[in-house]
């Protein structure tokens, strides 16, 4: 049986561990997490994840861009 819980797991603890990860990355680790009699039922997880991640790295990208601009206007010329 394939333990979904242990398949979140293992994906966060990727993501604090591959903090520059790629998505292609992330769904190559997501596939060899599934075992492949039980790949078909559960690849949801695996769209589930990416869109997750993907919200992630636009967060992050979005951080990076606030602080960039406040860097920038917040000083005085």
């Amino acid at each position: 049986m394939f333990d979904t819980n242990n398949f979140k797991r293992s994906v966060k603890e990727w993501v604090k561990t591959n903090p520059k990860g790629t998505l292609m990355e992330l769904t190559d680790y997501c596939e060899e997490l599934i075992p492949a009699p039980q790949f078909q039922a559960n690849s949801w997880l695996i769209d589930q994840t990416l869109g997750w991640y993907e919200h992630i790295l636009n967060s992050r990208r979005n951080d990076h861009m606030v602080s960039g601009e406040a860097d920038h206007f917040g000083h005085e010329d």
